[in-house]
Parts: structure tokens; sequence; C-alpha cells
């Protein structure tokens, strides 16, 4: 028995692929909010300094509202594996959008998923007496008490134990 197959079918799979492939290293580089992390925007741009004393902290998860990536990369691979249902032009078609929303859907839980970090939400008394609350992530834990320096800058605001980590 001889096996046909579509002309589409091949160039469709190495598409997936390509994009899978291409999702796993786009994740890689998603952004880290921690405070040894910068931004180019950043780069050459003044700061303003604050001083003050972490009074508690707590663990939190930080994660992102949507993931683009992920949208985009499953509406592509929803699609291309939505086309290949039916028999004719307009089941493939009807396939492909439906395969393009539904893999946009699970795309962007996957890519808020890959997305998550953890990290603290400090509460932090100003030495001028106002307290906020500043959460970044886990790549460095200030215990109560510490005095910091808290920076304002173009990638938000950033705790640092004085005298540096």
């Amino acid at each position: 028995m001889f096996s046909i197959t579509s002309s589409r079918a091949v160039p469709g799979k190495v598409m997936a692929g390509a994009l899978a492939a291409l999702t796993l290293a786009l994740a890689g580089c998603a952004n880290n909010p921690g405070v040894g992390t910068t931004s180019t925007q950043s780069v050459g741009q003044a700061s303003t300094v604050y001083q003050g004393t972490v009074t508690s902290v707590r663990s939190v998860t930080i994660k992102p509202d949507r993931s683009l990536i992920g949208t985009a990369t499953g509406a592509v691979l929803g699609g291309l594996a939505g086309s290949e249902l039916g028999g004719g032009d307009k089941a493939q078609t009807a396939g492909a959008i439906g395969g393009a929303v539904l893999g946009g859907v699970a795309g962007n839980a996957a890519g808020k998923g890959l997305g998550t970090k953890q990290g603290y939400a400090y509460v932090v008394r100003f030495s001028n007496g106002e307290v906020k609350e500043i959460i970044q992530g886990a790549d460095l834990y200030i215990a109560p008490g510490t005095q910091v320096d808290i920076i304002a800058g173009a990638d938000g605001w950033k705790l640092i134990p004085r005298g540096g980590y």
C-alpha cells in the first residue's frame, strides 16, 4: 500500500518544529526582575537613590500578564495542525482558524507559566518616614532590619543592602 503525503504537510511540520524551538529559546531570554539585572534602556540613565530600612518581607510569585510569544507560537502551530483536518478546502480553512484560536489560548497559558518567577515583597520605611512595598526577584534576600539603598530608575525600584551585596 502506498501512502500519499500532502505537499504542505512536511513543510508545515518543519515550520512547527522551528517555531517550537524558537519559543523555547526566547522563553530562556525572559526578563528576570532581580536586583542584578538591568535593561539596555537604563544604561547611561541617572537613578535616584533613597535610604531606608526593611521592616518586613514575604515570598511572592511574579507572573506575567500575558505571553505574546506563547500566544503567537500557539496560534501558528494550532493553525497548522487544524489545517490538516478535513478533506476539502473549506474544512481545512475552518480547521486552521479553530486551531489557531485554540492554539493561541493554550500558547498564552504555557508562555505565562514559563515566565513565572519567584520573588520577595519588601516593606521598607524610608528615612523620611514614608513606607512603601517594593517587589523584586529572588536573586537576593534582604532580612528585616537591614538598612538599604532604594534605587528608583528606568528599570523600576530596586533594593540593595547598604554597602552592596
